[in-house]
């Protein structure tokens, strides 16, 4: 047998394969280490090879290939947080993607690396990548493991989605209430709404709350005629303040004429009294910095 053996088997496993599996066909550890010197193959967990060129070793990609790996390895695993959000290919921002995140049916976490091992305490279902948790929970899980607007970035996308229902994402919450870190989930909770259409927008709800501005996502601006003049992406509460936000792809092509309707749908705006703040992914890299600009919007109006 031969390594074209081996690549017809890992392209049908998402470019993966086992030592066993290459023990069946008769070949052993040293073939497997010469061709993962030369290069042709990967060795990235024990008992676990992929074929380098079946594979994309960027890191979202990758924590899909991995995923099949533990498929392969452990049958009885389920994938869980950040490994489970991505498989329904939600977006993350903030999160280490270095250890592809499983449950399996043990008694205490263990460190199979490059996986992070926990025991599995809930039910398996399945999922785009095989057997995972329930959306709900690894969402829960993610926010626990990475923070909270990690956890809002994510869940903001499965409700706008309808992947994920508040009930089951407050469910899942209730249901970690006695673990460490629970009050990263609770807070994420506070956070979430489904309305929000971007990261940047999940990421600016969040510093806006925490500075107690209270803001409402997608409102509508009508005249006074009733006829709708435009959407914002926020609206201050009790306020006439608009805020825009310009995530890094929102105006990417450049397009002259998306940028003239902009500007005159913002100029029509403030002909009915709207004072419009605009906040770039730049102003969110700085804390609080976005929360500044919209509370000195509050004071100009107020003045």
């Amino acid at each position: 047998m031969t390594l074209d053996d081996l690549t017809r088997i890992a392209s049908a496993q998402h470019g993966m394969f086992t030592t066993k599996q290459a023990h069946t066909l008769g070949i052993g550890r040293k073939a497997l280490r010469e061709w993962v010197r030369a290069g042709v193959l990967l060795h990235p967990s024990r008992g676990l090879y992929a074929v380098r060129s079946l594979v994309d070793t960027d890191p979202v990609p990758w924590q899909s290939h991995m995923a099949e790996g533990a498929r392969l390895l452990y049958p009885d695993a389920a994938l869980t947080g950040l490994t489970a959000v991505l498989a329904y290919e939600l977006p993350v921002w903030g999160c280490q993607l270095n250890r592809p995140e499983i449950l399996r049916p043990i008694q205490r976490q263990a460190g199979a690396k490059p996986y992070r091992v926990r025991p599995l305490r809930t039910e398996r279902v399945d999922g785009p990548w095989g057997h995972c948790v329930p959306l709900a929970e690894a969402l829960v899980q993610l926010c626990i493991d990475h923070g909270i607007v990690q956890g809002v970035v994510s869940a903001d996308a499965a409700l706008h989605r309808k992947l994920v229902t508040l009930d089951a994402l407050k469910a899942a919450v209730d249901a970690v209430a006695a673990w460490s870190g629970s009050h990263r989930p609770r807070a994420m909770l506070t956070h979430v709404d489904g309305k929000c259409e971007s990261v940047a927008e999940s990421r600016a709800r969040v510093e806006f709350g925490s500075h107690g501005i209270h803001v409402v996502s997608q409102v509508e601006v009508r005249r006074a005629d009733g006829s709708l003049m435009g959407r914002a992406d926020f609206g201050v509460e009790g306020t006439n303040v608009l805020i825009e936000i310009d995530g890094k792809v929102k105006y990417a092509d450049g397009d002259p004429q998306v940028l003239w309707k902009e500007k005159r749908r913002e100029d029509d705006m403030r002909a009915e009294g709207k004072i419009f703040v605009r906040v770039t992914w730049a102003d969110l890299e700085t804390p609080g910095k976005a929360s500044a600009k919209v509370r000195r919007a509050m004071l100009a109006e107020s003045a």
